[in-house]
């Protein structure tokens, strides 16, 4: 009994030692002294990128397919071979129309010649005329569905998708592979209906993709849309980047740092945090962390009208709260914390 209770006893003691919590590290900024410039970045959305151009390729007629020249991933040029079906019905089509056209045209030239040298009523090579034409009309389209036979790449660029495959049934419309511009890419960002009608076509960029480390790619506004999301008022923002390495790919997630309007100031008095520091709950309440007596406190915060320099706190803070502006994703409420130089 004595040795079950010593071990109880030292379990507590290690129990303990193991809940002591090592303060977290933060930068602070106190409300007053620099309260409508506490932060130069611009405002923040998270996307992602999309090729700037993306075409699905299709056949204009049906038939089985025979040739597939190109894999998903594959650069093609513009004018490339990418697919054919098979063109045996096709073609026959177009020899017996041709054939057809050349004897109409016989016919009609020899009622021609004799209608020159005044033999025959003119309407009989008028007749002669316009069944040469109407021949001639059905043998050139049999020859387009031949032409159509064979799917050419109309720019150059990547192959996004492979669709179908070789002895699969091609039918109009129905496609076989997307094609991806992605010499110049665009960062798909949603922009909530408060901030949209800040946004303007033109406005400057810089864009973090996560796959490619901390190097930030500059930009313009190139697209916003005007209806929002049916089941969200966010609207839809592209930003046009050069990509002549073809580093970025499309999928690839982005934050868009956009600079607003620098005409639009904000007011002197308003207090103006880093959009990144305030956070949001699942219900949609703002929060920031603040500096208490050695720990961070979770305070409920309104938020305002966007700015260059950050978004407007409405209510929830007070000159004097020390917001903290370094280290806050790594905090909870009561979380001990030691302010850094």
């Amino acid at each position: 009994m004595f040795a079950i209770l010593a071990l109880l006893a030292i379990s507590c003691g290690e129990k303990e030692k193991s809940v002591a919590i090592q303060p977290i590290a933060v930068k602070t900024i106190t409300i007053g002294e620099h309260a409508n410039s506490l932060n130069t970045k611009n405002t923040g959305f998270t996307g992602k990128i999309i090729a700037s151009k993306t075409v699905n390729l299709s056949f204009q007629i049906g038939g089985t397919i025979e040739v597939i020249n190109a894999e998903m991933g594959d650069f093609v040029q513009k004018g490339e071979l990418l697919a054919q079906v098979d063109v045996t019905a096709y073609r026959e089509q177009y020899e017996a129309r041709k054939a057809q056209a050349d004897l109409a045209k016989e016919n009609y030239e020899r009622i021609n010649e004799v209608y020159q040298k005044g033999s025959i009523a003119e309407i009989k090579m008028i007749e002669a005329r316009s069944k040469y034409n109407q021949a001639k009309a059905a043998a050139n389209a049999a020859f387009q569905n031949v032409k159509h036979s064979k799917l050419y790449a109309p720019f150059s660029g990547y192959i996004g998708a492979k669709i179908m495959e070789s002895g699969d049934l091609a039918s109009p419309g129905r496609p076989v592979f997307q094609l991806l511009n992605i010499d110049t890419v665009k960062a798909a960002i949603p922009v909530p209906d408060a901030e949209v009608n800040q946004l303007k076509k033109g406005d400057s960029a810089k864009v973090k993709i996560d796959a490619l480390g901390d190097d930030f790619f500059f930009g313009k506004v190139a697209e916003i849309s005007i209806q929002s999301n049916q089941q969200n008022p966010v609207y839809i923002a592209q930003i046009l980047l050069e990509n002549p390495e073809k580093s970025i790919k499309p999928g690839m997630s982005c934050t868009a740092l956009i600079d607003f309007n620098q005409n639009q100031k904000s007011d002197d008095s308003e207090i103006i945090l880093p959009i990144e520091v305030v956070s949001v709950t699942e219900e949609n309440e703002y929060f920031v962390f603040v500096a208490e007596n050695g720990k961070a406190k979770r305070k409920q915060v309104s938020t305002g009208k966007l700015y260059s320099n950050g978004i407007a706190i409405t209510s929830g803070l007070k000159a004097s709260d020390q917001v903290i502006t370094s280290g806050y994703h790594k905090l909870t409420d009561n979380t001990p914390i030691k302010i850094a130089q």
